[in-house]
């Protein structure tokens, strides 16, 4: 049931998002926009998107240098575009189905790849960050009275703290004793099979997390990090050229889109969907006074044709990384009855 929940509730919040951004939509005339589009320029997108992936899975590999493992890029690069394929299709399976690829075709831990994962995505949430900050720096005016307008209805709800005991203290206290009682413990304690299997994990993972601290080749890191970011912004420029009711808009409306883009992206729906296309059009509207039909047209269009991209390329790369697996297995079989 609670599994059931973990993709229930995603699919419907992006259910629920999508309705609300198209439910006055006129679905005829969307489609007639659509056949009316450039497709060069969707797939230029696609080309800056593979080479974007490329990078990240060169990247990536950085990252395993300096703990002792060397993956083969073809390797890393079937582990991400499996990974991005897992997650349209399961919440939050992607990380996990990208690292397992990569257990079965390079043979690094389970715990250390997840723990390189997991540092990336903190290094992307904080670049995200900073260009967030660097937008409003030089749009100020214009992103304020984007998100005024995304928060038309404001909250005035205010809570008071309940009258009563201070529960604080208890809590504290309890985690005091607890903490003591576990380290004059220990050495008992770390002697449980399970406690010592959870250890090792989070000493791996640990290992993963910490690897970006220990990278060598910090020059090359960077340059990749920023060639990611700039295959991002290219994506988002060459789609403006998907329709001729956005070709006015350039290098300018690109950055700002990507920036409010991405947070569609990240929000926690099912790939992006609903919130991307709530944010965007809603950016194209009010930033850039595009019609209300066309803008929701741009908006589908270019998440559509990413998730259509990233479907079609990320399921055949998790067809060849599961053969991958399969003939290490028979190799690994055929090596031992030798």
């Amino acid at each position: 049931m609670k599994k059931a929940l973990q993709y229930l509730i995603p699919l419907g919040l992006a259910g629920a998002l999508l309705w609300y951004a198209y439910k006055d939509m006129n679905f005829n005339q969307m489609w007639a926009d659509i056949k009316q589009a450039h497709y060069w320029a969707v797939f230029a997108t696609f080309l800056t998107t593979f080479v974007a992936h490329v990078i990240r899975a060169a990247r990536w590999n950085l990252m395993f240098n300096p703990i002792g493992y060397h993956p083969a890029l073809k390797s890393s690069f079937l582990a991400v575009m499996s990974g991005y394929f897992a997650n349209l299709i399961f919440p939050r399976a992607g990380e996990v189905t990208r690292c397992t690829v990569l257990l079965t075709s390079e043979k690094i831990p389970l715990n250390t790849s997840i723990g390189t994962v997991l540092a990336e995505r903190g290094l992307d949430l904080v670049l995200l960050l900073l260009i967030t900050l660097t937008a409003f720096g030089l749009e100020y005016d214009i992103l304020t009275a984007f998100v005024s307008d995304m928060l038309k209805q404001k909250s005035t709800l205010q809570t008071e703290a309940a009258a009563g005991p201070d529960y604080k203290i208890w809590v504290l206290g309890f985690l005091v004793f607890s903490g003591g009682l576990t380290m004059f413990f220990w050495r008992f304690i770390r002697e449980i099979p399970l406690v010592a299997k959870i250890l090792n994990f989070a000493k791996g993972l640990l290992e993963g997390l910490l690897s970006i601290l220990k990278i060598k080749q910090i020059g090359l890191f960077s340059l990749y990090t920023i060639l990611i970011w700039a295959c991002y912004f290219f994506t988002t420029y060459f789609s403006l050229f998907m329709f001729d009711f956005t070709f006015d808009l350039g290098f300018h409306a690109a950055f700002m889109l990507l920036v409010i883009g991405s947070f569609g992206m990240v929000a926690p729906v099912q790939g992006g969907i609903g919130a991307f296309h709530w944010l965007v059009s809603t950016a194209l509207m009010v930033l850039y006074q595009k019609p209300e039909g066309l803008s929701k047209t741009s908006a589908a269009m270019m998440h559509g044709t990413q998730t259509l991209f990233t479907l079609a390329l990320g399921g055949v790369c998790f067809f060849f990384s599961v053969i991958v697996a399969n003939q290490k297995k028979k190799t690994e079989a055929i090596s031992e009855h030798v």
